[in-house]
């Protein structure tokens, strides 16, 4: 029984922590842990990989790119999985680019929603729509 108890508040912490994470609102650590002290400093956490990553993209591009399909999602979740695996810490030895786009000249200290945005940008000043950014991708191996 305690064992079910305990993979239940583990899965639940999860869930909370990636939809919290998906909105935005930092969460303290504490408030998943029973055996913090109340009073003691903690440090709050942000939790992105690259499911969390995918599912602000996705709500991100619905909310400001309605007219995108589902070829433009799959095309950009190519692109961005050959450039950085989706990976908001990704950073390329040779040149500038950094994060889940591999935008060029980002700071590695860039939060995650905001590198989304910076390269859904950067590809729609250069290219117009995801596929568009991916057909160059795959003649040249960058976008």
């Amino acid at each position: 029984m305690h064992q079910h108890i305990a993979k239940y508040i583990s899965v639940g912490s999860t869930i909370i922590l990636t939809i919290a994470s998906l909105i935005g609102l930092p969460i303290k650590a504490a408030a998943l842990h029973p055996k913090v002290e109340p009073n003691k400093e903690v440090k709050t956490v942000h939790i992105w990989n690259k499911f969390t990553l995918k599912a602000y993209t996705r709500a991100y591009i619905h909310e400001n790119y309605p007219s995108w399909g589902r070829g433009e999602w799959v095309a950009l979740t190519k692109l961005w999985g050959k450039e950085s695996g989706w990976d908001h810490l990704a950073d390329n030895p040779n040149s500038s680019a950094y994060g889940v786009a591999q935008v060029l000249n980002t700071d590695p200290q860039t939060p995650a929603p905001r590198q989304v945005e910076r390269g859904l940008s950067y590809i729609v000043h250069k290219y117009d729509k995801p596929s568009v950014a991916w057909s160059h991708w795959r003649k040249h191996g960058w976008y």
